[in-house]
């Protein structure tokens, strides 16, 4: 076979481009195999995730085993091009069309993997208003349980679920009454069947009171859900656009269940909120 060394410079771009590109292109297609395989085995750590109360533990454990993936990765294609600097056999595989070829395919796979994680087990959100705090900030970043028991939430489940008025939109809120349910809201306050319901999560920005023939932000119902519907609300109880307005929301339009937080980034300052990656949304 023709001789043709291995460029180290090649090697480490390919790595770069995609995590075990660069050992092909060395000529280990063995190695390249089970660095492609081995992000698929987080998998199973995302779920595990969902369920944890060690979430910052996983969050810190999966950053820094990301990054030592991708440096070994790195090093071990320079180190190998490095080896093969003078003298290397061209496989029947170093062409550029099988590179573009296994680049491809990993890609497609890796996209369609994601994919059905995302719609089946785990997907991440990013929180653009401000309709649910305190428990959930603007700027916050939440894993949601996409599992199909996390779309049959319990009361006081917090939930991602398809506005009816635009099924490309998500909203975010919380389950205060489930189907068979009473519903009715005095001024302001909650109450289900009848009675009253302590909310500590909420909280009020505004100290005007609207009648019902206003509007039903402060005074509402009582109305009974029905089955396989679920009353909403927001915990920022004065600005949130949710069942008061809009009715309740049927299960089939329930995306998941929010679980933590694992990022939050407060934009108008531009610094993290270090204090809220990690904590658990109930």
């Amino acid at each position: 076979m023709e001789n043709k060394p291995r460029d180290v410079w090649a090697a480490g771009l390919l790595s770069l481009i995609q995590p075990g590109l660069g050992q092909v292109y060395n000529g280990e297609l063995k190695k390249a195999f089970l660095i492609y395989a081995l992000p698929f085995f987080i998998i199973p750590a995302k779920i595990i995730c969902l369920y944890s109360n060690y979430i910052k533990f996983f969050l810190v454990a999966y950053v820094i085993i990301c990054m030592a993936f991708y440096i070994y990765v790195f090093i071990d294609a320079v180190k190998t091009a490095k080896k093969f600097s003078v003298e290397y056999h061209l496989k029947k595989y170093n062409k550029t069309i099988f590179y573009i070829g296994i680049a491809t395919l990993v890609a497609i796979l890796s996209f369609t993997v994601s994919t059905v994680v995302k719609f089946n087990i785990i997907k991440a959100y990013k929180i653009p208003s401000t309709t649910m705090e305190p428990t959930i900030l603007k700027g916050d970043h939440i894993l949601v349980d996409r599992t199909q028991s996390a779309k049959n939430p319990q009361k006081n489940d917090v939930i991602v679920f398809k506005y009816f008025n635009n099924p490309s939109k998500d909203l975010v809120k919380r389950v205060v009454a489930i189907g068979g349910e009473t519903v009715e809201i005095r001024n302001k306050q909650l109450i289900i069947n009848g009675n009253p319901v302590k909310e500590s999560y909420v909280t009020y920005h505004d100290a005007v009171i609207y009648p019902a023939s206003q509007q039903p932000r402060d005074n509402f119902g009582p109305i009974v859900i029905p089955a396989d519907f679920y009353f909403v609300l927001g915990d920022n109880r004065d600005e949130s656009l949710d069942s008061r307005f809009f009715g309740p929301v049927e299960k089939t339009k329930i995306q998941g269940t929010v679980k933590f937080i694992y990022w939050s980034w407060y934009k108008e300052k531009q610094v993290v909120r270090w204090d809220r990656i990690g904590l658990k949304v109930q």
